[in-house]
This record gives C-alpha cells, sequence and structure tokens, in this order.
C-alpha cells in the first residue's frame, strides 16, 4: 500500500541526519552527516551554526536524492527534531549568526544558576525544570554579557537551535519556535504557553530578544531545498519527539533514549511529583492539548563512553564481552558533562574508585556508571505507579549489557526494537496523518536475580554520594 512521505530532518550532538518515512513507521532513505563539537576545558562545549546547517542540508538532499523517482513524488511534509537546550544568537533581519552554537554540554553559565538558586522553587513552578547551566537562559545571558555585537539591539534574536534552523531553512524566514524547543529555555511558562516577563528579568534578558512560541504541530513555511519544497509542519525537541515513535505514548511505559545523553520520561497526567528528587516536568507536545512527563537526565553516556575509550584505550572497542572477563570492576563516578538528576552538579570530575587501571575493566565500569544513574533516576520516579515495561532506544541501547542492567536492577522487562532512531520516527508519526505503529520488538530483556550488580550499585550510590559531597565542600 502507498502512503504519503514524510522528510524528518534531526539534529544531534555528533550528526545530522535525514530520515524518509511512511505513514507506517518505515524508512525509505536516509542521510547523515558527522559534525564536530569543539571541547574546551573546564566547561566550554560550541559548534560552528554554518557547520550544522550545511551538515543538516546535506543529510536531507542526500536522503531524498536516493528515494526511487516516484517516491519522491510522493512527499508530502517536512519536520525538524533537534537538541533541545543547544542555543545561539542571530540577526533578525539576515538570519545571520552572531554567535556559536554553544552545545546543551556547555556549562559556562553556572555562576549565573548559582545565583539564583534561592529562586529554584519559583523557577520549578513556573518552568517545570530544575536550575541547571545546561538550559538556555544563562547561555543566552552570557552571550549578551561578553559578545560584542554589531548589530543593533532590536535586531538580535536568541534562543534554541531549532529557532535559527527555521529561520535558515524556511522560505519566508519566520522567528518562530515550538513550545516543547521553548520550554526547555527556563525561560518559558509552560501553564502561561509563553515567555515569562520575572524569568527574562532574572536573566537580564529583553523581550526583544526571544523568537515566537509556536506549537508543535504547526505551518512553519516552506522548507526550501534545492529541487525540493515542503511544507515544515512539525518542529520539536529530540527527546520530546522520541516519545511517540511507537505510537501515542502510554502512563504505563517507561521511555528511555540513550544518545550522547540519556533521558528517561514518563508521561504523567497533570504536574506534580515529589519535589525534593529534582526531576524535570516537561512538555513533550505543545498546542491547545499539550502532554507533559516527569523526565529524568543523565548527562554521561555515549560521550562518556567516548571520553573513556580515548583515556583507556583498550586493544578493540567489544564492550559487551568485556563485564564476563571482569566480574568485579572499578567503580566509575561519572560526571561527563556534569551531573543531571536527581543530583544536579555542574562539575566534570569523574575518575574511577577501587581502580585496577586495567583499560577493560575501566570501560566497563563506565558501562555500569550508565546504568547506576539510570537506575537511580528511576527510583526517584517512585510517586508515580511503577512502568509495566521499558522502551529503551538510542546508540548506546545496542549494548545488551546496559540493556539487561536496567531490567535486572530495577526488576521491569526493557524491550528495544530495531528502528534506534526514535526521534525522527516520533516526529514522521506527528507530521504524517493517520499515522500506524504495528513493529515488533528486536529484543526483550527480562529481568534477572544478579547480586553482585545489586550489591555494586548500592556501594556505588553510597561512594558517588560522598563524592559529591567532598566537592561541594
Amino acid at each position: 500500500m502507498h502512503s504519503d512521505l514524510c522528510l524528518v530532518m534531526d539534529q544531534g550532538s555528533h550528526s545530522s541526519r535525514a530520515m524518509v518515512f511512511d505513514r507506517f513507521g518505515h524508512c525509505h532513505s536516509q542521510g547523515q552527516v558527522r559534525i564536530k563539537t569543539q571541547l574546551t576545558p573546564p566547561n566550554r562545549a560550541e559548534q560552528q551554526p554554518e557547520q550544522i546547517l550545511i551538515s543538516l542540508k546535506r543529510a536531507a538532499l542526500e536522503a531524498i536524492s536516493t528515494l526511487k523517482r516516484e517516491d519522491r513524488m510522493r512527499l508530502r511534509s517536512a519536520a525538524l527534531v533537534t537538541q533541545r537546550s543547544s542555543t545561539l544568537c542571530w540577526d533578525a533581519d539576515s538570519g545571520a549568526a552572531l554567535t556559536p552554537v554553544i552545545s546543551w554540554q556547555d556549562r559556562r553559565g553556572s555562576h549565573y544558576i548559582d545565583d539564583i538558586m534561592p529562586l529554584a522553587s519559583m523557577i520549578r513552578q513556573l518552568t517545570g525544570l530544575y536550575p541547571s547551566a545546561h538550559l538556555a537562559a544563562s547561555k543566552l545571558r552570557w552571550c549578551l554579557e561578553h559578545l560584542p555585537f554589531t548589530t543593533a539591539k532590536h535586531r538580535v534574536r536568541g534562543g534554541p537551535v531549532a529557532a535559527w534552523l527555521i529561520k535558515q531553512l524556511v522560505h519566508e524566514q519566520p522567528d518562530l519556535v515550538d513550545g516543547v524547543n521553548a520550554s526547555s529555555t527556563m525561560l518559558y511558562s509552560i501553564n502561561e504557553k509563553n515567555w515569562h516577563p520575572e524569568l527574562l528579568n532574572l536573566f537580564e534578558l529583553p523581550d526583544s530578544l526571544l523568537p515566537t512560541v509556536c506549537p508543535s504541530k504547526f505551518n512553519y513555511g516552506k522548507l526550501r531545498l534545492p529541487g525540493c519544497e515542503l511544507p515544515l509542519n512539525f518542529v520539536s525537541g529530540d527527546q520530546a519527539a522520541a516519545l511517540f515513535a511507537f505510537g501515542p505514548p502510554s502512563q504505563d511505559n517507561l521511555h528511555i533514549n540513550l544518545g550522547t545523553g540519556g533521558s528517561l520520561n514518563r508521561v504523567i497526567t497533570e504536574r506534580g511529583l515529589h519535589p525534593q528528587e529534582k526531576l524535570l516536568h516537561n512538555l513533550i507536545l505543545s498546542g491547545q492539548l499539550p502532554m507533559f512527563s516527569a523526565e529524568g537526565t543523565v548527562n554521561g553516556v555515549e560521550n562518556a563512553l567516548e571520553w573513556a575509550l580515548n583515556i583507556c584505550r583498550p586493544d578493540s572497542q567489544n564492550l559487551d564481552e568485556w563485564p564476563a572477563q571482569f566480574p568485579d570492576p572499578p567503580l566509575f563516578m561519572n560526571m561527563v558533562g556534569g551531573v543531571g538528576s536527581p543530583y544536579w552538579n555542574s562539575l566534570d570530575r569523574s575518575c574511577w574508585i577501587d581502580d585496577n587501571e586495567d583499560p577493560k575493566a575501566r570501560m566497563v565500569a563506565v558501562m555500569e556508571s550508565i546504568i547506576f544513574l539510570t537506575c537511580r533516576n528511576i527510583s526517584a520516579m517512585s510517586a508515580l505507579p511503577k512502568a509495566k515495561q521499558i522502551i529503551i532506544s538510542g546508540s548506546a541501547s545496542r549494548l545488551n549489557y546496559l540493556s539487561q542492567g536496567v531490567a535486572d536492577l530495577c526488576g521491569i522487562p526493557v524491550i528495544r526494537y530495531e528502528q534506534q532512531e526514535a526521534s525522527s520516527l516520533g516526529a514522521a508519526w506527528h507530521a504524517l496523518p493517520n499515522s500506524i505503529r504495528d513493529f515488533k520488538p528486536e529484543q526483550q530483556f527480562a529481568p534477572m536475580k544478579n547480586t553482585a550488580l545489586e550489591a555494586r550499585y548500592k556501594r556505588w550510590q553510597e561512594v558517588f554520594r560522598e563524592y559529591l559531597e567532598q566537592l561541594d565542600e
């Protein structure tokens, strides 16, 4: 059965991707272009705006060019998903970037966050977020205070990278952003559905800076690519879109996406969780009928594995084979990119404890730290009914040891689908009318008794808490 097709552009930390889906979720073609992030210790992470834009266009053209001619004729719409907290400023008239793209991994504005921590309760009430230097607000303030702009002040715009990409890709060149990306800035009220003046004042940002907020499903204009013009009718954040990959998200499911960083999401019917656990209350679909989730974050996942591989330099990268060889690995204090929920520490002071300096044992410890941080976030969601199953996705979920370890420690079955590009698949669900999903899991991980891993998890929690307390002193 033939179906209309949708081009989904997905701008991520390590690459820009484009995939063409039909309404049944089948991928007909794809393109991918790697991009670089400039990491400057101790806390800076930047990307070049033009490289991001060119890479996204190249990926889209690659996906379109590899389609059969008859399939190109069936392209009807386009969607865009991006990293939610990557930020930049641009000229409202020309669209030219005025700053680098400051990556979500960047924490240069942490001193602003320290200053406003006494107001954390108020910020959480307005935004659903826990104050963090990973979010856009402190980055935008840093840009306005430290970078010289030759552009007139009233022409300076700033916000999520999604807004700048809309400006560049859409023929009408609007200054628009979707509500999901807006809600991840710490400047947006999820109750009033707009930028909040009290938050703008708090970060000393002008009203004119931010783009107009639109629903996730909206006519953003005509996407302009060589030889192709499509309506851009869906924009969202990557982790939010991933929740819809296999259809409408159920409250019975816990969604875990393990990419460069990781997120855990449970759909909630109303805002409100145990406040001491410092989880995020996120908008996952903006519009007349918004949807929310309780979200936990793990900052160090693929980036932690990559960091450790560069340090350890094992003679292979067969990570799934090594846990059996090293049943008693050291403990890894995973602070790559800072620590997300429920600890919230912006420092990057990763190290191994009880270290035997064996490269492969060290890598097992890094994998286990990802399992432990994930399960700590699951326990922080105890105010919600226990999930019936976990749907896991993202590049790191291909490691069977990670998926099985999560199942063992939290006692919940984990299912993994063959299609790992969950963000793109979820965007296609929204962009194509009458979408249908009927995928069978590629693999299921039933919980098993794992006494040794349970013991290491218990000890890791104690050691990690003490380690963070020492750093705070």
